[in-house]
């Protein structure tokens, strides 16, 4: 089965490191890739709003801009494709995180793959503001790499979790595909609060040890914050891969900033998975 992903990108270095890390990262796999691109130029804005007869070849001769730059990055990856590599060209006026949630659904995406370089002169901020939107919003899993990663075989995945999300609800598709590849284990960190007594979460936590099985290591520790047992965890075994789950009770926010990043010196190297909540009455978990 073919992996379906969407690459963002502005035509930047950074975008095109990103990029070749993942056709690298699922080289032996089947895989078609959606090289993306969205612009809402502020000269065009009026023009699109009031569907001006006027003006609508500036905005065509914008759009066929872009859509000989993606052709033009199409070809600037070839080299680096694997043979089972296939890819399109994506162009849309429309804010970046809105298309990828649509394309999500027409072009059944498994996954968006993009860069987290952060905002020129802000040291604070780790990733760019695109790439806090789609996470914020996307409906898709999203793996952001970060500027200094580098490519190697992934075969420890690090899960924290404080249990409290419903685990049979969440598209765990990509999750499990990495967890396929041999000698892959997937660690599953957790540190105590008041809250896991209670029985949602001691159903949640029954979910990862049936989901996982032989393949998930549990490590509980005690109550502490989440960089804290990240680094703790992180100096006593290897990590290639970091996985979170977005929702309001997750501290994903504290990973968007630099302060606490600074604090998990894995999160500037290695790719981090961010899955999206779960949806009622739905199940994901294919």
């Amino acid at each position: 089965m073919s992996l379906r992903i969407a690459i963002p990108t502005d035509f930047s270095p950074h975008a095109a490191r990103a990029a070749r890390f993942v056709l690298e990262l699922f080289r032996e796999e089947a895989c078609t890739f959606f090289l993306v691109h969205t612009y809402t130029p502020s000269f065009l804005r009026a023009e699109y709003l009031i569907h001006s007869p006027g003006q609508i070849g500036l905005g065509d001769s914008y759009r066929q801009r872009v859509t000989d730059k993606l052709e033009d990055f199409r070809e600037a990856l070839s080299p680096d494709a694997g043979p089972q590599h296939e890819f399109y060209t994506h162009a849309a006026f429309n804010a970046l995180d809105s298309e990828l949630n649509e394309m999500a659904g027409k072009e059944k995406l498994d996954l968006i793959a993009m860069g987290t370089q952060g905002a020129t002169g802000a040291r604070e901020v780790l990733f760019g503001s695109n790439a806090v939107r789609v996470l914020h919003r996307s409906d898709c899993p999203v793996l952001v790499i970060p500027e200094e990663a580098e490519v190697r075989h992934i075969r420890n995945i690090l899960f924290p979790t404080d249990y409290a999300v419903d685990y049979d609800q969440l598209n765990l598709a990509v999750l499990n595909h990495f967890l396929g590849q041999p000698k892959t284990r997937l660690h599953v960190l957790h540190a105590f609060t008041e809250a896991d007594s209670s029985e949602e979460r001691q159903r949640a936590r029954e979910q990862l040890l049936g989901r996982f099985g032989g393949q998930m290591a549990l490590t509980e520790t005690e109550s502490q914050g989440v960089a804290d047992a990240i680094n703790a965890f992180a100096g006593e075994h290897p990590v290639e891969l970091l996985v979170m789950v977005r929702n309001r009770h997750t501290a994903l926010e504290n990973f968007l900033v630099r302060p606490v990043v600074d604090r998990i010196g894995l999160h500037t190297r290695i790719p981090f998975l961010v899955l999206p909540p779960e949806k009622e009455g739905k199940n994901q978990s294919n």
